[in-house]
């Protein structure tokens, strides 16, 4: 191998590895462990409820209060980037009611999808970090 063959062969590389590992598909992964504030715009009105949430890597978990006097639920999910989804089971008398709400992290901000919030209708939602 020639001295200019192993040097285009050298920069080739460094260009691939650069493009590699800082190209657009690489995201860092966002913390959201702590206490939130999830504010709810819904069809039956406004609803504040606050999360807790545990994160393990890209796991999710923790303890959502609807504050509607029956206490807290578990949460699970995860966190993959910046995209964050969750879900908890409200407990009904006609069956158990999943709620998944999933969105995108920006610090200390979740800014939600449109999602279904069993018996208060669906709408958006916003969190805030405590």
């Amino acid at each position: 191998m020639t001295r200019r063959t192993l040097m285009t062969a050298v920069l080739g590389f460094t260009a691939l590895a650069a493009v590699g590992f800082s190209g657009p598909g690489v995201h860092a992964q966002s913390d959201v462990s702590g206490v939130w504030q999830l504010d709810l715009d819904t069809q039956t009105g406004e609803q504040t409820w606050t999360v807790i949430f545990q994160q393990n890597g890209s796991t999710l978990g923790g303890e959502i209060d609807m504050n509607d006097g029956e206490g807290t639920l578990p949460v699970e999910g995860s966190v993959e980037g910046n995209t964050i989804a969750f879900v908890f089971i409200v407990p009904d008398l006609d069956g158990d009611m999943p709620i998944n709400l999933s969105g995108e992290v920006d610090g200390a901000t979740i800014t939600g999808d449109e999602g279904h919030f069993v018996w208060y209708g669906s709408g958006t939602w916003t969190g805030k970090k405590q």
